[in-house]
């Protein structure tokens, strides 16, 4: 287990650094070095991630010391994952970070060594990470594989925002161009009467789970009980608001959305849909759920959906447009996943499914740290 340190654990090598597990009182260590590579985040937001996590009892993250200063953290957030009726706990490397006078001495790969002994013995059966391309080249010499891109569909509302056009006379015209285009397309998609909507600023947890409980994906996913939710929905970094649709009286779909503040606009992303998996009520209530969320979000920048268990057509009609495809294959940049069991050298199937295949995925935002 990760939280039994020994000597060994915390031996120093040679050249002066320390590689072990993180320990309650590096917290503030940690949150110096996360300010200064990427400042703006807030200690609760630190107790969200990581302290307050319910799938792993110790902070899943390794650090590197060095005369008594955290100069780089390999950490982790953790899920509870399901395929099949099977469930396992999986983790998500975040916000690796090494100090810039530190760089070049393999700590990266020190720290996921360690990380992957630590959890030899489990309970993580496995890792799936979404990172930047240069962690993905170190992942993969440590004999991570990648799974492939995951698709994600963007409503650009701003095009010049999104776009990092600072030409104001530009970014109006572009804005109008962009949405007398999307209302046209808007306006088309049959919305049933019959279907009610409610925006909720609080997590209905136990309808979301109810939801998500109709019609759960055989492929690999975040179980969503009433703990997720609650847990999930808790990054202070992000504002969420859930939409809920009623189909004679009784709920048969909803939609999270999850807005940030960012320096080039405002980001929304539908973080989440539950029955993950179509059926004919959830299909009839998507469209009126699609709207309304547009309609509260329509000064956003932009607007992103990840995968495909909100059918393409919708999202097509509504003017959503895939990253796999031109224009914004150009703009876009690539979500690749890149997994491996634990430790490295492990079963490659989870409840029979090869992680490294992409088609046994069932992903939305809520797998993905930053969201």
């Amino acid at each position: 287990m990760a939280t039994s340190q020994t000597a060994v654990e915390r031996s120093t090598a040679d050249d002066g650094y320390t590689i072990r597990w993180f320990e309650p009182g590096d917290r503030e260590g940690f949150m110096a070095l996360h300010d200064r590579i990427w400042p703006g985040y807030s200690t609760a937001w630190f107790d969200w991630k990581f302290a307050d996590n319910p799938y792993l009892t110790e902070s899943p993250i390794v650090v590197a010391e060095r005369d008594g200063e955290i100069v780089g953290a390999r950490p982790n957030l953790a899920f509870q994952m399901r395929a099949g009726d099977t469930y396992h706990t999986a983790i998500q490397s975040c916000e690796t970070m090494v100090h810039e006078d530190h760089r070049r001495q393999g700590l990266f790969s020190r720290m996921s060594e360690r990380l992957f002994e630590g959890y030899a013995d489990g309970p993580p059966t496995f890792t799936f990470n979404v990172p930047n391309p240069m962690t993905t080249a170190g992942l993969a010499k440590l004999g991570c594989d990648i799974a492939g891109e995951h698709t994600t569909h963007y409503r650009v509302q701003d095009p010049a925002v999104y776009a990092g056009v600072e030409n104001r006379l530009l970014s109006t015209l572009s804005k109008r161009v962009a949405r007398g285009y999307l209302d046209a397309r808007s306006q088309r998609v049959e919305r049933p009467p019959e279907v009610c909507v409610t925006r909720h600023t609080e997590i209905p947890a136990r309808t979301l789970a109810r939801l998500y409980r109709r019609r759960p994906p055989a492929e690999i996913h975040a179980y969503r009980d009433e703990q997720f939710f609650e847990y999930r929905f808790g990054n202070p970094q992000w504002e969420y608001t859930v939409y809920t649709a009623r189909l004679g009286g009784d709920p048969v779909a909803g939609l999270v959305t999850g807005t940030q503040e960012t320096e080039s606009g405002t980001v929304t992303n539908v973080a989440d849909v539950v029955p993950l998996v179509s059926d004919v009520e959830r299909d009839r209530a998507l469209p009126a759920l699609l709207a309304r969320v547009l309609a509260d979000h329509e000064d956003s920048a932009v607007v992103a959906v990840r995968g495909d268990s909100i059918p393409r057509d919708l999202l097509a009609d509504f003017g959503f447009h895939s990253d796999q495809r031109l224009p914004l294959r150009l703009l876009a940049t690539p979500t690749t996943m890149i997994v491996s069991p634990i430790p490295p050298d492990g079963d490659w199937r989870i409840a029979g499914r090869d992680l490294r295949e992409l088609d046994n995925w069932r992903p939305t935002f809520v797998e993905h740290n930053t969201a």
